[in-house]
């Protein structure tokens, strides 16, 4: 890990790598060399992850207001993908916070797929994001190799970078996943193909906490099994904005582990007072 360096980019040849790996990872650019010269200059983050001088994942966010607070927009994060699994992602967050609050920025947000377990252990599971907010076909159609087809529903992170719940959360050096007495608002199984599907799906629960199992192998459903993946792009849609209007947030994520048999699930956490929280 030591030979990875974690550093704001600053140099056109910098920008034009990263501008490369958005290609790789999403098939499209996003973000110009242009756009990220003028964002690097004024409020706004361009981080990178070098190995031997070469840019191999990178973050790039601006300056932005949610709610009437100013906050960073970290719009996009990449890793290479024979660099992944290497905690570049989580070190490339932890330098983010630390330049934001340099700043005086006390919150980062960014979108994510819900059904992407590795993006939802980083950013609800180590980072201690919040997310109360579903945003149902966020960006259209685009042309995303990682999308599938399918609409490009998101969740919103929050991650309160100045609290002392993150400050806590990232000290804390071990996490149990949720206990399976948490009531569960799906229940599911595994279909003939190795694919996991809803049974029954119950939307009237009222408990503090619940459960909402998600695929582990969404990518691979994506290849192999498109007309699912749909049907739990629209099924997760339908749980998530109705809980998060009943006052629920996702505070925990627990991903697959030998105790859950290889699954994992979104921990929702309702407000004392049963209104959504921002």
């Amino acid at each position: 890990m030591s030979r990875f360096e974690i550093r704001q980019l600053e140099h056109l040849d910098e920008f034009r790598q990263v501008e490369r790996i958005q290609n790789s990872v999403w098939g499209t650019l996003a973000a110009s060399s242009e756009l990220m010269t003028v964002t690097a200059k004024y409020g706004g983050v361009v981080l990178g992850a070098l190995a031997n001088r070469r840019v191999v994942g990178f973050i790039y966010a601006f300056l932005a207001r949610r709610h009437g607070r100013l906050v960073h927009w970290s719009h996009m994060m990449a890793v290479e993908a024979r660099y992944r699994d290497r905690g570049l992602g989580f070190r490339m967050k932890l330098a983010h916070r630390r330049l934001a609050l340099k700043q005086g920025v006390k919150a980062i947000c960014w979108t994510y797929d819900p059904l992407q377990s590795r993006n939802a252990f980083l950013n609800i599971a180590r980072l201690g994001g919040l997310v109360s907010e579903y945003l149902p076909d966020c960006y259209g159609k685009f042309p995303s190799l990682i999308e599938g087809g399918l609409p490009s529903d998101r969740f919103v992170v929050d991650w309160k970078i100045a609290s002392r719940r993150v400050a806590s959360w990232l000290d804390a050096t071990s996490k149990h996943p949720p206990g399976f007495r948490t009531p569960r608002v799906n229940h599911t199984r595994v279909n003939a193909r190795g694919f996991l599907e809803n049974c029954t799906i119950a939307i009237d629960l009222r408990a503090p906490r619940l459960l909402v199992e998600v695929p582990a192998n969404t990518d691979a459903m994506r290849t192999r099994a498109l007309p699912l993946a749909r049907r739990w792009r629209l099924e997760a849609r339908k749980v998530f904005e109705h809980y998060f209007s009943a006052g629920y947030r996702v505070e925990d994520f627990s991903p697959p582990h030998a105790t859950s048999d290889g699954r994992c699930f979104y921990l929702l956490k309702r407000s004392a007072s049963g209104s959504r929280r921002r």
